[in-house]
């Protein structure tokens, strides 16, 4: 039996997600620091989300407005949990959202070029 290249995609994106989730609930603390930017890490992570919701099949809209408001989800989840020693910050937001349209726009522009 094989899995087809979208319904693969599907399950990476999901994982993806995930672990976007779980790494901003860890308390700031104990989180690994890839980047001495922050706002880098922020659109390099989400950048990632929007290549696999888009080689999943979804449509570009779909991808920005669901990558955007993740992001937005996950600074007011940081926002509401003191605990986690995060914050909610609206540049992080932004960062995410500068991501996941780069991750569109990469994906528009490799299918236009290939």
């Amino acid at each position: 039996m094989s899995i087809s290249r979208q319904t693969l995609f599907f399950w990476l994106a999901i994982g993806w997600s995930i672990a976007i989730f779980i790494a901003c609930s860890v308390p700031h603390s104990g989180a690994p620091s890839l980047s001495s930017n922050d706002k880098v890490q922020h659109a390099a992570v989400f950048l990632i989300f929007g290549v696999l919701w888009m080689w999943s099949g979804r449509k570009p809209s779909w991808v920005i407005l669901a990558g955007c408001g993740f992001g937005m989800l996950i600074e007011i989840w940081q926002g509401l949990m003191p605990v986690l020693g995060r914050t909610f910050d609206w540049f992080d937001g932004l960062a995410d959202a500068i991501g996941v349209i780069l991750g569109v726009v990469l994906v528009l522009l490799g299918r236009k070029l290939l």
